[in-house]
């Protein structure tokens, strides 16, 4: 008798993305089962991290949000499961070869041009790859990656998730102060790293008019956020909330100590709500 061939494909797969300008990010692919249907996905979860954080803060290892086991026991069904792509974003974790390239380079603008570089890295892990089936997530610098993404990518995403969103425009603008001395004090001693803060303090959401247009293809968005964090201000959660309307769901009623928990409760949820199509 022959052998049986195996339905059975890994639950993590790794790689490392090279973008335009010759940076490498590892990235993840996270499947949530083993079922054969997700060796090939109806949708990806593209989601990239915060300021000074990395993937494994929200991998396979994570003890916080483990997104594979967030999604895994929720009472999602499987149509609605997508692959989680996770990935270090430039100037963090284990990438490379972004070094001494300024730091216009860590604006949110362009770590966006990376998650779509990440997302079409993956395009073949997807059944129906001309589809609008990307999901954009990240957290607070992650977040507005995702917004930019969406913003220059439109017709292939069917989703955000943004955690955490940070300060926008005028808050921006009040916040860009601290990061910059932040910067001056690591120039001498880590000046890599200096230039990660100073592209930080430089970056900021896309114009209102940019939100509008994407907001008016309907597109479904989770938002959330704690109430007591300065620095992710539920102020920026509720603009972003009014100008998606009724296709956002905005969660900012809770404290920054429960503010993962809550995420993860709504990200199973939201994605329950989505047509079979769209997850």
């Amino acid at each position: 008798m022959g052998s049986a061939v195996s339905s059975i494909v890994p639950l993590v797969e790794q790689s490392t993305v090279t973008t335009w300008d010759g940076t490498e990010l590892p990235s993840k692919r996270l499947l949530v089962s083993q079922e054969t249907f997700q060796s090939e996905s109806a949708s990806l979860l593209v989601f990239l991290h915060g300021l000074g954080e990395r993937m494994s803060d929200y991998d396979d290892t994570s003890t916080s949000v483990n997104l594979q086991n967030v999604l895994g026991k929720g009472s999602l069904p499987p149509a609605n499961i997508p692959s989680i792509i996770l990935f270090d974003g430039r100037g963090h974790g284990n990438s490379s070869g972004w070094e001494g390239k300024g730091p216009e380079q860590f604006h949110w603008k362009y770590l966006g041009l990376d998650m779509l570089q990440v997302a079409a890295a993956y395009r073949p892990c997807l059944s129906q790859p001309l589809e609008p089936n990307y999901i954009f997530g990240g957290c607070s610098m992650g977040a507005a990656a995702a917004v930019w993404a969406a913003v220059m990518y439109p017709r292939r995403v069917a989703g955000l998730v943004l955690f955490m969103v940070p300060t926008m425009w005028a808050t921006r603008q009040a916040r860009r102060g601290a990061l910059e001395a932040k910067a001056d004090a690591l120039r001498a001693s880590e000046p890599n790293r200096a230039e990660v803060m100073t592209g930080a303090a430089r970056a900021d959401f896309p114009p209102r008019e940019d939100l509008e247009r994407l907001a008016a293809t309907g597109i479904p968005v989770l938002i959330v956020t704690a109430r007591d964090d300065p620095i992710h201000p539920a102020s920026s959660a509720e603009a972003l909330g009014q100008i998606f309307g009724s296709s956002a769901r905005v969660v900012t009623d809770c404290k920054a100590s429960e503010v993962g928990a809550i995420f993860s409760t709504e990200l199973v949820s939201w994605l329950e709500q989505l047509p079979p199509a769209l997850a």
